[in-house]
């Protein structure tokens, strides 16, 4: 007993040094006032800075942050459940191997090189604009597929995709089989097995992969400068803005708006969801 004490003591104080502490800072500072003279903060509670985070249309940019990680999620979670089926359910042990080596590879290099090797791509003279217009499909190439929301979108979603991918599959991995064999044995076809017995166990397993794919995606910068061109904006972005003017109540505020979001979904997930079932064992 004492030395499971011990052990799960020391990795509690490194996370709650480096994770906790700073977070707590962020919060505190974020309820004081900004000396525009010295470029400091100042000992005083203000809510000045949380007021400032509708000002300047900073509020859309929370609405777009929220919208693009909304979308991102979703779209990788309809890539990554069907995904994780057929890694767990359909390949063989060495497929499933390959199939997590081509969702993780791509992490093998910088975000930078792989968000510019979409404008290789997007771009008016990329592979794709070039393929439709020698198939005759296009006649101009098309402007809307670089620096734009779409191109956001598709950045965003292959850079996450395998943040909801493993969670799903993780969460199959917790189904028994025989719940699957039963329902087909009871005359279910493959949707109707899918949507009444599988889709059911593996929520916290879904929503686990969202949580992932929104949570980065809200903190991520490098896609939407890269493909969204100079317009486009998000928090993390906006955050760096107010950061280079060192008005850190300002930023400060922002992140402790964003740490209450996502907060607040880790905790509505584990009430609808059960997210805490991740990590209980099979047949708890």
């Amino acid at each position: 007993m004492k030395t499971s004490v011990l052990l799960l003591a020391a990795p509690l104080a490194v996370i709650l040094a480096l994770g906790l502490a700073p977070l707590v800072l962020v919060v505190v500072w974020s309820f004081c006032a900004w000396d525009s003279a010295t470029y400091w903060i100042k000992p005083e509670f203000s809510v000045a800075a949380y007021g400032a985070v509708l000002e300047a249309g900073r509020w859309s940019v929370f609405l777009s942050t929220l919208g693009k990680a909304f979308l991102t999620a979703s779209i990788c979670l309809v890539i990554a459940y069907p995904t994780a089926y057929a890694m767990y359910f359909l390949a063989g042990r060495r497929l499933s191997v390959l199939l997590a080596a081509l969702l993780t590879i791509p992490f093998f290099t910088s975000y930078l090189i792989r968000s510019f090797s979409w404008r290789l791509l997007l771009g008016r003279t990329g592979v794709i604009n070039t393929l439709l217009q020698q198939a005759g499909i296009t006649d101009a190439p098309l402007d809307w597929l670089l620096f734009s929301d779409f191109a956001v979108i598709v950045g965003l979603v292959a850079s996450y995709l395998p943040f909801a991918t493993f969670p799903v599959l993780l969460s199959m991995r917790r189904v028994d089989p025989i719940a699957l064999a039963a329902s087909r044995d009871l005359g279910a076809g493959f949707w109707t097995m899918a949507r009444t017995v599988l889709l059911p166990l593996t929520y916290s397993g879904v929503f686990a992969g969202f949580l992932f794919v929104f949570v980065m995606v809200a903190g991520s910068s490098t896609e939407v400068q890269m493909l969204g061109g100079a317009g486009a904006s998000i928090v993390s972005v906006m955050i760096n803005d107010v950061m280079r003017v060192a008005n850190f109540p300002l930023a400060f505020a922002i992140s402790t708006l964003m740490l209450v979001i996502v907060f607040g979904l880790v905790l509505i997930g584990d009430a609808i969801f059960g997210l805490s079932s991740l990590f209980e064992e099979r047949g708890q």
